[in-house]
């Protein structure tokens, strides 16, 4: 009863902080309430009291506030508060007076270093094993959220916990001192400092024999389990021919290479085959990073302690690697080391590689010197400073290699045997195929001089026996087919085909065949007369004469069956066959007629000579709200491709006009007088219809617009008893640059009528309803320009004016 009082009594403590001391007798108060990192270290100070007080480890206590309902993050918080309390006042006054000094920073030490950005030369970056201290890809960023393993040498500050479990139940959190000792309380000082993780272990484990008899014996009843709590950084020094030399705060795992990554790594006159690592005054250690990236050796990248210090030397012997090597750039060779060492380090030879000799450049210090190295002295020459070694590319050169190209079955690359004849590669070769010209082959061979020689042969002699070749190294054979030594034989149909074009000329080739593979007769075509043209034959040419063609003509009818000759006509290569359109046959076209009209719509034209009247009538004639006067016909032209060039090139030359802007495809607005139209049918203002004409037909337009350099340009109300300059005074009048003879008027027909001059004043145009009234402007001159120019002029006049004054004297 009284120990479980007493839990009770600690449980009010730990999270009804604000009643601490002996009145804290309330345990009704809710945990999940408390902010733990609100409490005050004194606070803290009476928990721990009252822990020790009533016997409780700090496990035991954050298990019953759990139970009393605490969550996991306040338990968490509680015990981080409670061990971070205990690091800063561990130690007892009678402690420090014996000397054993508190470490700096325990609870949270040195913030670690990141590593840094630099420029690093181009010399630098061609350094074997640079990249591997400063890769994107490959990080030796320290990382501190890893098991402490067995080899762990303790330091300085960090943390040892004890948990003594079984019959006697007590825990330790204790921290390494300055001396290199932990404080066992009433135990005393263990020194465990520079020792390995399991030494250490074994030797508090002997230690605590001594209060703890239960862990004597074979048959013990107490046991003790010691681990490492927060380690406390290590801070190093790296120096020397590094990038970036510096301090370096590290987690206490860190080794040697992650202090050099974050130093950059040797720079360029530093060097990575000897890298010393210094403690306390003394070498323990040199490091060679190319046992790790040759070999992947880790055994001399060991753990650093505090203060210690990384020396990077000065290379001694550096050699530049280049050509067909697998690793090229600057490699550092050890002395003592042989050409065999470096090209281990380069990774070998390429594919490419010729590894009969490398090229040896040697600096004298006074004068350079070559040596050839052959294979046999890889493992005797050894390495001096400045060195430079090339492997070069093996030659494209075959010593056996032979080739046939051409009408073979397979043609390519074939091994020359000894005593090897061209009818044995033939026969290599699957023989000759059909097609092949039997009368000539030729073997193009390289003389000693490299000079080519051609060799002709008859493949049939070479397969009859009668004649053979013997091969030498790269021979290249070439038989052809009979297709490859001529023009391709075609023949070409154009005209009324559903497939005009060319076809492959075929022997005893018909006519029917040709039209046959063209798809047949389009619904156009005239059948009756088929012409075909064919060249003057080989013969016919050896003479000068006026002939240039021969035209033959047979007909057919529909279904591709000809006359008897016709029928025995046969086609040679190149002839050319032409199927006419019918006479009387055009594509069907129509005319659009919208606006004021009975029916508007679409009007297939149904005659050549069709009219603009003659579409109206079928229409329906006009409705009476037409306005005849204001009709418009609107033309689709289809240029040419002659045309459309030639209007393309006057608009690349005219500074009016943009060539991207025309078009093959264009409408034009034609100017028609309907009223006369419809008065008098076929006059020759009834214009003939053609296809993709449109007849527009307005209705009654009751307004005049009034634009360009008038002061106010609107529209106005039409008036029978208005004039053209009427309508201008109503726009404002004109604008003050504004062309008074040049104004023209735009009717609805699309028509125009210009302002005329006279003995008695301008005569504008009349106004008709719908009509536009269009004033132009001048263009805007530059007075300075002008003035300039009158400058010039007067200037160049006096100086004329001088000259004949003095040629008079």
């Amino acid at each position: 009863m009284i120990r479980l009082f007493r839990k009770t009594f600690f449980l009010g403590l730990v999270f009804a902080f604000a009643a601490i001391g002996a009145e804290a007798q309330n345990t009704n108060i809710n945990p999940a309430t408390v902010n733990v990192n609100a409490l005050s270290d004194k606070q803290i100070e009476k928990i721990i009291s009252e822990m020790e007080k009533n016997g409780m480890s700090l496990e035991e206590a954050m298990a019953l506030a759990r139970a009393r309902g605490a969550s996991q993050t306040q338990i968490d918080q509680m015990t981080q508060r409670i061990r971070d309390y205990k690091l800063k006042n561990q130690f007892t006054g009678a402690e420090v007076e014996q000397g054993l000094e508190l470490p700096a920073d325990l609870s949270a030490g040195d913030e670690l270093s990141e590593k840094k950005e630099f420029d690093a030369t181009e010399k630098n970056k061609e350094i074997f094993g640079f990249h591997f201290f400063n890769s994107e890809n490959l990080s030796f960023a320290p990382n501190v959220n890893v098991p402490v393993s067995d080899s762990y040498a303790l330091g300085i500050g960090d943390e040892v916990n004890i948990a003594v479990y079984g019959a006697s139940q007590q825990s330790y959190m204790l921290v390494v001192q300055k001396n290199g000792a932990i404080i066992i309380p009433d135990l005393g000082p263990v020194n465990v400092y520079g020792m390995s993780f399991a030494k250490a272990g074994e030797k508090i484990k002997s230690r605590l024999i001594s209060i703890y008899n239960g862990m004597q014996g074979n048959q013990p009843n107490t046991f003790a389990d010691v681990s490492l709590g927060a380690l406390k950084g290590v801070k190093v020094n790296v120096i020397g021919e590094v990038n970036l030399p510096g301090t370096y705060a590290l987690p206490a795992t860190a080794s040697v290479f992650n202090a050099l990554y974050l130093a950059g790594g040797p720079n360029e006159n530093g060097s990575f085959r000897v890298i010393d690592l210094i403690r306390d005054g003394k070498i323990i250690n040199s490091v060679d990073v190319y046992e790790y990236l040759i070999d992947g050796k880790t055994q001399n990248n060991v753990q650093l302690r505090d203060q210690d210090v990384i020396m990077v030397r000065p290379y001694v012997n550096r050699i530049k690697v280049a050509g067909e090597f697998k690793r090229t750039g600057l490699f550092e060779a050890k002395d003592g080391e042989l050409v065999a060492d470096i090209l281990r380090y380069a990774g070998g030879f390429t594919d490419k590689a010729y590894t009969h000799a490398l090229d040896l450049y040697r600096n004298n210090s006074r004068t350079l010197s070559f040596v050839g190295v052959t294979a046999d002295q890889y493992k005797e020459i050894a390495l001096m400073n400045g060195d430079s070694i090339q492997a070069g590319a093996i030659t494209e050169r075959f010593e056996n290699r032979i080739s046939i190209a051409g009408a073979v079955y397979r043609p390519g690359d074939y091994q020359l045997l000894e005593g090897m004849k061209l009818s044995e590669l033939i026969a290599k070769a699957e023989g000759l195929k059909e097609e092949a010209f039997m009368e000539r082959g030729v073997i193009t061979r390289k003389q000693k001089d490299l000079s080519l020689e051609a060799i002709s042969f008859s493949p049939r002699e070479v397969l009859n026996g009668k004649a053979d070749v013997l091969l030498q190294r790269e021979d290249r054979i070439q038989i052809s087919s009979i297709f490859d030594l001529r023009e391709a034989r075609t023949v070409e149909i154009v005209g009324e085909v559903q497939f005009p074009g060319t076809y492959a000329w075929a022997e005893n080739m018909k006519i029917a065949d040709l039209i046959f593979q063209a798809g047949g007769f389009l619904e156009n075509a005239e059948v009756s007369s088929v012409e075909v043209s064919r060249v003057l034959d080989y013969n016919e040419t050896q003479e000068l004469t006026k002939s240039l063609l021969h035209t033959y003509q047979y007909g057919l009818d529909r279904n591709l069956k000809l006359d008897a000759e016709g029928e025995a006509f046969v086609l040679n290569a190149f002839d050319k066959v032409y199927i006419r359109r019918a006479p009387g046959y055009r594509p069907q076209g129509a005319a659009s007629v919208q606006g004021e009209v009975k029916y508007a719509g679409e009007y297939g034209i149904t005659r050549k000579d069709e009219k603009i009247s003659d579409v109206i009538r079928r229409a329906g004639g006009l409705t009476p709200e037409a306005y005849v006067k204001g009709a418009s016909l609107r033309r689709r032209i289809e240029l040419s491709e002659a045309e459309y060039q030639a209007k393309v090139a006057i608009a690349m030359q005219d500074t009016t006009m943009n060539a991207e802007e025309v078009e093959k495809v264009q409408y034009q607005i034609v100017g028609i007088d309907l009223p006369k139209i419809m008065k008098n049918s076929g006059c020759v203002e009834d214009l003939q219809v053609l296809d993709g004409d449109q007849l527009m037909v307005p209705s009654k337009l009751e307004t005049v617009m009034v634009s360009g350099s008038v002061l106010n340009p609107v529209a106005h109300t039409f008036s029978d008893r208005k004039k053209a300059k009427d309508y201008i005074l109503s726009s404002g009048g004109f604008a003050q640059r504004a062309k008074k003879g040049k104004v023209y008027v735009l009717y609805a027909n699309g028509t125009t009528a210009a302002t005329k001059g006279g003995l008695f004043g301008r005569r504008f145009p009349r106004v008709e309803p719908g009509c536009e009234i269009i004033v132009p402007e001048k263009p805007e001159v530059d007075k300075a320009a002008n003035a300039s120019k009158w400058l010039a002029f007067t200037s160049t006049l006096a100086s004329l004016i001088t000259a004949i004054a003095v040629a008079t004297r």
